[in-house]
C-alpha cells in the first residue's frame, strides 16, 4: 500500500515496520501511524509550532490521511497550523518518533516523513497554533541539523 514511500526509506528498521503494517493511519492502526512534518524557513529562521498536547516546540506536522500523499500532508499541516504556505516539498529525512500516551491516544510510534519546502511569499492566514521563528541556536537540538 505504501510502496511509493517505502522505496524512499533507507533505514531498514523503518522499511520493515512499513512492510509489516498494511494500514498506517490512526483509525486503522493504533500502534503505528504515518505522519509528515515540514521544515521551512522565513529568512534565516525555522518555523516551529507549540504542540497543543505536549507543550513543546516542534515542526508543523500531522497524520497522513487516507488517500493523501505524505508531501501533501506536510504542506497542509504547515498551512493549517502556521497560516503559511509553501511549495516544492523535498523529502529530507524519515524518522521514528515515540509518541507518549495522551488524552487522545495510547502510546504509539510515528513514521515521520520530513520535508523541506520554499515559503510562498503570501500573507500569513489564521494559524491554529502558536508560531515561533527560531535561529539555529534557539531551535531544539534535534532540529539544528536542518539549518544550512
Amino acid at each position: 500500500m505504501y510502496e511509493n514511500l517505502i522505496h524512499q526509506v533507507n533505514n531498514p528498521q523503518i522499511k520493515k515496520l512499513m512492510q509489516e503494517n498494511q494500514e498506517l493511519n490512526r483509525p486503522n492502526n493504533p500502534q503505528v501511524h504515518l505522519s509528515a512534518s515540514m521544515v521551512v524557513f522565513k529568512e534565516e529562521k525555522m518555523i516551529f509550532i507549540e504542540h497543543p498536547i505536549q507543550k513543546e516546540l516542534l515542526l508543523p506536522a500531522g497524520h497522513v490521511e487516507p488517500n493523501e500523499e505524505a508531501a501533501q500532508t506536510a504542506l497542509r499541516e504547515l498551512k493549517e497550523e502556521t497560516g503559511f504556505s509553501a511549495e516544492h516539498p523535498k523529502l529530507i529525512d524519515v524518522n521514528l518518533i515515540n509518541i507518549p500516551e495522551n488524552s487522545k491516544d495510547k502510546a504509539h510510534i510515528h513514521i515521520d516523513f520530513r520535508y523541506q519546502a520554499q515559503l510562498i511569499n503570501t500573507p500569513q492566514t489564521n494559524a491554529e497554533l502558536p508560531v515561533f521563528f527560531l535561529s539555529k541556536e534557539e531551535a531544539p537540538a534535534e532540529f539544528r541539523k536542518y539549518f544550512p
